[in-house]
């Protein structure tokens, strides 16, 4: 057996986790592994010191450097891997009101169950008892949360020296505000956000809703201007995967459960089918379904006599 049945239990424990914690999840968010957090950190700082070469030796414009510097700061927050928009945000956001208590308990004995299965009947001994291979490879320590701080604290000091000499430049605001986010400085980025805002950025989705996002994580609701901002977004775009999201999680907590169902189902309809992200909104519709058939299985009991 060499640990197949093992392999095989834990593969089917995954598939069964997936349906039970899937509508559990908040937004539809990827997630990044450490190693490729220190590739993308890696070749950043790899081009940042070929842009500083080529400057040094007149090869570049100063403005030609501003220019590449700002694409490469652009870049690596969107490669996802550090941008703390990634970040689980507070039960306000999303449809908390499932039972998470059920789940933490078939997150955590669904495994044990595979492996008390496989001790009973298996060759157990053959799983644990293996090792790697003599010549396996070790990967490359991954970087520490200090160094994290440091590069993104180096990329924030460079994007405000850069607004200091151009208080108009939008897209600079906009990354400073999402490096600020990573940095935790909630309430500084906030600042960069509104300043984005004021030099264009109200006519960008994208924008809206990360502003959005960060004054509902402040604020603890996504009521108010948190749905000002959201509305605005989806305004612009109909069709926009954030917006939606937050929409029709903002409705969910609130109770509308017929308003979330309309802002989810438009979502389902642009995501691209089978992946994880449709297969969150799908749970999260029938969350809805199962919550409406409770709902009207206690207004027929308090019915009776």
């Amino acid at each position: 057996m060499n640990g197949l049945f093992l392999l095989l239990a834990m593969s089917l424990c995954s598939v069964a986790l997936g349906f039970v914690v899937f509508p559990l999840l908040r937004a539809p968010r990827g997630e990044h592994s450490e190693s490729r957090r220190a590739i993308n950190l890696a070749v950043h700082r790899d081009r940042v010191s070929d842009l500083d070469q080529d400057l040094a030796a007149g090869t570049l414009t100063q403005v030609q450097y501003d220019a590449a510097l700002t694409d490469l700061e652009r870049e690596l927050l969107d490669s996802g891997a550090v941008d703390a928009d990634e970040r689980p945000s507070d039960e306000n956001h999303g449809p908390r009101r499932v039972p998470l208590v059920a789940a933490g308990i078939s997150v955590a004995l669904l495994p044990f169950m595979a492996i008390g299965l496989y001790l009973a009947v298996g060759h157990a001994e053959e799983v644990f008892a293996t090792q790697a291979p003599a010549g396996a490879s070790v990967e490359a320590e991954p970087p520490s949360e200090a160094d994290l701080q440091r590069e993104f604290q180096h990329l924030a000091r460079q994007l405000q020296g850069r607004l200091a000499q151009d208080p108009a430049d939008l897209e600079s605001w906009v990354l400073l505000g999402r490096t600020l986010v990573f940095l935790n400085d909630l309430e500084a980025a906030e600042r960069a956000f509104r300043e984005a805002m004021v030099h264009g950025g109200e006519r960008d989705p994208d924008l809206l809703t990360r502003y959005a996002d960060l004054l509902a994580e402040r604020q603890g609701s996504l009521s108010g201007e948190p749905q000002r901002l959201i509305e605005r977004a989806l305004a612009i775009d109909p069709d926009h995967v954030q917006g939606l999201w937050l929409a029709g999680s903002r409705a969910y907590v609130e109770g509308a459960n017929e308003e979330a169902r309309h802002y989810w189902e438009r979502l389902f309809s642009v995501l691209p089918e089978g992946t994880p992200e449709a297969e969150v909104i799908r749970g999260n519709l029938m969350q809805l379904s199962r919550d409406d058939e409770s709902r009207v299985t206690r207004a027929d009991q308090g019915g009776n006599p």
